[in-house]
């Protein structure tokens, strides 16, 4: 059915809505989303919903000081959001897996200038639901060497529509941002959905950027400030989506912490890496 949903029209609609500045429709907006999710508010920058500007104000909202615990120790690969770990293994013969139901193709997703890197590797993909928090942060710090905008579809990607439809996260846009670090290089993938009409970058700085100029800004990559320390932030997603992150080499990971249908929150350990 997904295929017959005219996801980008339905994108730029919700998106017309949720960046009104009018009083009574953000407020309307906000507070049906609270009563439906119930997120945590008492963690958020501003706990009460009307401070916020439009519902995509809210939605995007930051976190107060203080409100996540980062594991700042050398051996710790943090998670960069709040999530289900909905999938993780190993990448064999350039290979990932969905939902344990289809493979996708390594260099479909990241580009094929990449894919060798990661042949021996490991992933893990983060399902973030409307309620999580929604801002993506560096795992692991280190140095921005490539960024990428890939894709053009907007399917969702709740665990329906992974179950359901093949290839879904090579067909969906996505931001792809390579780093590299003392310890390993690796790529975070930012994966968009249908309603999430933009993933913005931490070098953006225009107000409110059409979808168009968001792609240009990832296309190009941040002209400076492009080492980032573990827990800083690099994008945030306007709506739920996933995260899929690959490291480069999976002997250097210790899988033990690993689990599936796991909850995550950002500043978690996600996964240890090795001294070897």
């Amino acid at each position: 059915m997904q295929r017959f949903v005219p996801h980008k029209l339905l994108t730029l609609l919700i998106g017309f809505l949720a960046s009104s500045e009018v009083p009574f429709l953000k407020n309307l907006l906000i507070r049906l989303f609270v009563l439906i999710y119930k997120p945590n508010l008492n963690e958020a920058i501003h706990s009460d919903y009307k401070h916020y500007a439009s519902y995509n104000d809210f939605f995007t909202r930051r976190l107060k000081e203080g409100a996540r615990i980062i594991d700042l120790s050398e051996s710790a690969f943090i998670s960069p959001v709040d999530g289900e770990i909905v999938d993780h293994g190993l990448i064999k013969k350039r290979k990932l897996i969905q939902a344990k139901n289809y493979e996708y193709d390594l260099g479909e997703l990241i580009g094929d200038s990449y894919q060798s890197r990661y042949e021996d590797g490991y992933f893990i993909t983060i399902y973030l639901a409307p309620t999580d928090y929604h801002r993506i942060h560096c795992p692991l710090e280190g140095k921005i060497t490539h960024s990428d905008h890939m894709g053009e579809d907007l399917y969702s990607v709740n665990k329906k529509a992974q179950d359901s439809i093949p290839n879904l996260y090579i067909k969906n846009e996505r931001a792809v941002l390579q780093i590299s670090s003392k310890q390993t290089n690796y790529s975070l993938v930012s994966v968009g959905a249908s309603i999430v009409g933009s993933i913005v970058p931490y070098w953006n700085t225009t107000i409110k950027p059409s979808r168009k100029k968001l792609i240009e800004e990832w296309r190009k990559g941040p002209e400076s400030d492009s080492f980032k320390k573990q827990g800083e932030e690099l994008a945030y997603f306007k709506m739920g989506s996933t995260v899929i992150i690959l490291i480069e080499d999976s002997n250097k990971l210790d899988l033990d912490s690993l689990k599936e249908n796991k909850l995550v929150k950002f500043g978690d350990n996600l996964i240890s890496l090795k001294s070897i």
